[in-house]
């Protein structure tokens, strides 16, 4: 094998660019052609048959190089990465080739200033030039084969939308386990990736791609900037098989959905694996319109200067879409995304961060939840509710070389990062100010077409805005994501994609959604994605301890239970019609009127302090009326809706053990935001299992809460007397009466149906779901 001649390193600054000779076309050089020079055997047949399909190439640089071992050197670099499968060898070759003297990277000096660029530290200087050519001419270039190969792209969309409904479904492609990296947490946990596609019109997504194992390789392999891995300077902390596949997905832009659950590691990383992800994929669309304007400009000056050839067309460049804003990034609350810019800010190191003061005093509340509460609070809790809790903002972030500008324009921003309820109303407040008939100019139109050319979309923290209220981001998903202006303003249709024209975005955006545990709604995003381009990718953690077992173990440790008292919980199954699935409520209320409540009211030892426990708000609602309207029963009520003196005296009624609330009706909306350490809880009913699954643990801790109130006051009781010589038998009678708590007469009871699986799993776990959904037992009994 014959290896390439390494060229001397040569200086290539300002001075040499103010005199580069400039071109629009530029042949493959012969070295292109002689496989055996730059690739290992096993891979050149492949090879062979790729560029004997390449005649010419587009020249991507504006200005030829008068250097030959600069020339030299730029093309071995690009042919490394055109012809080889990205071996290790190739993966070396690469860098060293890439390798030049850094010299000047403050912004280029042109004489001949032939096109308008809005930032004058926008600008491309001659690596990008390079890189991009790299990119353009790669053919593992992830953002090059998802959103600049029209005629695939158009080929594939053609071959989707002729298929029926029933085959527009997507196929599982693989199920992989993946070992969470040993020392995090319990040696057995792991998560299950599950790869989807649309193998029927694009096989490549069937292909895993050979990336390499580490890190560094898979960055080479995807050829992302320089400039932004090296700002990434902590990614090789903690990297496990887990992270490579997160990284993996992100890079080939699939749709994904990841829940990281308790994983405290990931946790703490995967944002930055997406800001990585997102900085490069604004840094190529950068770097390709600003190629591509200088290639415009070069051919307009050629035209008007009569140098075109008389069958030379002016080639097309299409680049971008409708307004510059390509990533939207959902958060719950201020505080989040404050944190988040913050991260950008510290790891990008700009060296201009404008309006960073304002952000500062909009965004940032100096307080902290164990500063403001007397009793402990969970950590997720203390996560979510710290700093400003503000759920109502939007945020424009303008990217340009050498500076971050926060609070940009909308429609001239890069990032745009907001709460769902907080771009709702935004829409809302632009079509209110201006009736469409007095809006001769279009202004309307305009600021409403921010949305229209979104290529990632990331919803970080969904458990958050599910508790918010997930209906404002489906229909932020639907009714304005990505779609098509009516008004267009300054928009030159010869740059726009053609799949963007063609009003065909949702095929190629990705949807990256981040939550703590699985819910339908986060997993549809994933099954009814249309990224025919790439597919889409579900995460999902597999714990080793469910939540049964670790709230009887903690209960265990607290000396609570043992071989002679236990808290006996018990799921009771109502069948439905899988084919009738819009009945599941309905059955769900029969069961909980014909079944649960009877039990409540007869059967339970304890006649008082029992919680029902409500995840959906219209099920509360429907349940406070029955029991109001159709039964005698007396209870109370609280929700996230009621008044703070409505929730004190309830609470403090459910306490005493009052006549009139010897029943509580309670939401999950509510314990989400308050958390309250519910006293006097004897029995438990949920009418459906919670959505996070440590709720099932934190409200069963309400009944080893109150055991333990209980028994102290005994104990201290006790001890008052044992001080006492005189004991009366009056004395001897109210010990008799004092109150006591035997778990083994508590009551517990989950209502769940076959659609509950997600919930099931980690309550359960994984091993039980099966038999729980489609055994024949419909009551099981875990202690």
């Amino acid at each position: 094998m014959e290896s390439v001649k390494k060229p001397k390193k040569s200086k290539f600054g300002r001075a040499e660019l103010r005199s580069v000779t400039r071109t629009s076309k530029r042949k493959i050089p012969e070295i292109y052609r002689k496989n055996e020079t730059v690739t290992q055997e096993t891979d050149s047949e492949t090879d062979t048959e790729d560029l004997e399909d390449v005649d010419e190439v587009e020249s991507t640089i504006a200005s030829k190089r008068n250097n030959k071992g600069e020339n030299k050197m730029a093309y071995s670099a690009l042919v490394t990465l055109l012809n080889t499968e990205h071996s290790t060898t190739e993966f070396a070759n690469n860098e060293e080739n890439e390798k030049r003297d850094e010299g000047d990277d403050d912004e280029i000096e042109e004489d001949e200033q032939v096109h308008e660029i809005e930032d004058k530290d926008d600008v491309l200087d001659e690596e990008d030039r390079i890189q991009d050519e790299i990119d353009v001419l790669n053919k593992y270039d992830a953002f090059n084969l998802h959103f600049n190969q029209e005629e695939e792209i158009g080929s594939v969309i053609s071959k989707f939308e002729k298929l029926s409904e029933k085959d527009k479904r997507l196929h599982l492609i693989s199920k992989k386990k993946i070992k969470i990296k040993e020392g995090d947490k319990h040696d057995d946990d792991h998560y299950i990736k599950y790869k989807y596609g649309y193998p029927q019109v694009n096989d490549r997504v069937t292909k895993e791609p050979n990336s390499g194992s580490t890190l560094d390789r898979k960055l080479k392999y995807h050829n992302v900037k320089k400039r932004v891995v090296e700002r990434f300077e902590n990614l090789e902390d903690d990297i496990g098989e887990l992270d490579l596949n997160l990284i993996e997905s992100m890079f080939t832009y699939e749709t994904l959905n990841l829940q990281y659950m308790n994983n405290e590691t990931l946790k703490s990383k995967y944002q930055d694996y997406y800001l990585l992800h997102i900085m490069n994929h604004l840094m190529k669309t950068r770097d390709r319109i600003l190629n591509n304007n200088e290639k415009k400009a070069l051919h307009e000056k050629r035209m008007k200067e009569g140098e075109l050839e008389e069958d030379e067309v002016e080639p097309e460049y299409r680049d971008q879409g409708y307004t510059r804003p390509k990533v939207l990034i959902l958060l719950p609350s201020r505080n989040f995304a404050y944190n988040l810019v913050n991260k950008l800010i510290k790891t990008l190191k700009m060296e201009s961060v404008e309006n960073k003061k304002k952000f500062k005093t909009q965004f940032y509340v100096e307080s902290k939840i164990k500063d403001r509460v007397f009793n402990p609070k969970p950590k997720d809790f203390e996560e979510y509710f710290d700093g400003n809790t503000n759920d109502m903002f939007v945020l424009g972030i303008k990217y340009t070389r050498k500076t971050l500008k926060l609070y940009s324009p909308l429609e001239q921003s890069d990032i745009i990062i907001a709460s769902p309820v907080g771009l709702l109303k935004l829409y809302d407040k632009i079509n209110m100010k201006t009736p469409k008939k007095e809006d001769k100019k279009g202004v309307i139109g305009m600021k409403n077409n921010f949305l229209s050319s979104i290529e990632i979309c990331i919803i970080d923290k969904a458990e958050g805005l599910m508790m918010q209220n997930w209906s404002n981001v489906t229909e932020l998903l639907n009714k304005h994501l990505n779609k098509t202006p009516k008004d267009f303003i300054n928009v030159d249709f010869s740059r726009i994609r053609m799949w963007a024209i063609n009003g065909q975005n949702d095929y190629l955006t990705q949807i990256m959604c981040f939550d703590k545990y699985v819910t339908p709604e986060m997993v549809s995003l994933v099954k009814r994605s249309k990224n025919v381009m790439s597919g889409a990718t579900s995460y999902i953690p597999i714990e080793s301890m469910n939540k049964i077992d670790s709230f009887n173990y903690e209960m265990y440790q607290m000396g609570l239970v043992n071989k002679f008292e236990r808290l006996k919980q018990v799921f009771m199954r109502f069948d439905i019609d899988i084919g009738h699935i819009t009945n599941e409520p309905d059955k769900r209320f029969d069961f909980f009127k014909n079944v649960v409540l009877p039990q409540i009211t007869n059967k339970s030892s304890y006649k008082y302090g029992t919680l029902v426990y409500i995840p959906n708000y219209f099920d509360y609602l429907r349940i406070k009326k029955h029991l109001k309207n159709e039964t005698s029963l007396t209870f109370v009520a609280i929700d996230e809706y009621s008044t703070t003196s409505q929730l004190t005296r309830n609470r403090a009624l459910f306490h005493n053990k009052s006549n009139l609330a010897p029943i509580m009706l309670y939401t999950e909306r509510l314990h989400f935001y308050k958390r309250f350490d519910i006293k006097g809880v004897r029995n438990v009913v949920f009418y459906q299992l919670p959505s996070d699954p440590d709720f099932y643990k934190q409200v069963l801790k309400f009944i080893g809460d109150e055991k333990l109130r209980i028994d102290t006051e005994k104990s201290k009781l006790s001890l008052k007397k044992g001080a006492e010589t005189d004991n009366n038998e009056e004395e001897q009678d109210d010990d008799e009466e004092f109150d006591s708590l035997d778990l083994n007469l508590c009551m517990v009871r989950a209502i769940y149906s076959k659609l509950d699986a997600m919930r099931l799993g980690p309550i359960v776990g994984p091993a039980n779901v099966s038999s729980l959904s489609n055994g024949e037992a419909e009551i099981t009994e875990f202690s």
